[in-house]
């Protein structure tokens, strides 16, 4: 071998130095998935606490002027109505809840699939 021939330890160099760049690049992905989840984490909450707020205002006021309007027909039968009525849309909620953070994809999905392509072009496999 000559000089200017490439030997092992630099083609070996080359690789790892492609190694890094690419799990650079998947560090840099995972990076961005993350901040993304935070700030719709962020708003979620912030959405929330303000829908939490107003319409839970508007269900006092609502229910104080039904409970007003018809304690002189029904009496304590109208308390209850309320209660089983906020009860029953509750329990639908959180179902809804339960359900729908369920079925959401995993957090850094997209990274994981990357990965998996990355890996197993290095293998020699079709992902």
């Amino acid at each position: 071998m000559t000089r200017n021939d490439p030997g092992l330890l630099e083609a070996v160099a080359r690789v790892g130095s492609s190694l890094l760049g690419l799990l650079h690049n998947r560090l840099e992905l995972a990076s961005i998935e993350a901040a993304e989840a935070r700030e719709r984490l962020v708003f979620t909450i912030i959405a929330s606490f303000a829908a939490v707020l107003l319409f839970g205002g508007a269900v006092v006021a609502l229910s104080a002027w039904v409970a007003v309007a018809l304690w002189p027909a029904f009496g304590a039968a109208v308390l209850i109505g309320i209660a089983l009525a906020y009860g029953l849309v509750g329990a639908a909620m959180l179902l809804w809840l339960r359900s729908k953070l369920h079925n959401d994809p995993p957090l850094l999905a997209d990274t994981l699939a990357e990965l998996r392509t990355d890996a197993a072009t290095m293998r020699g496999t079709n992902p």
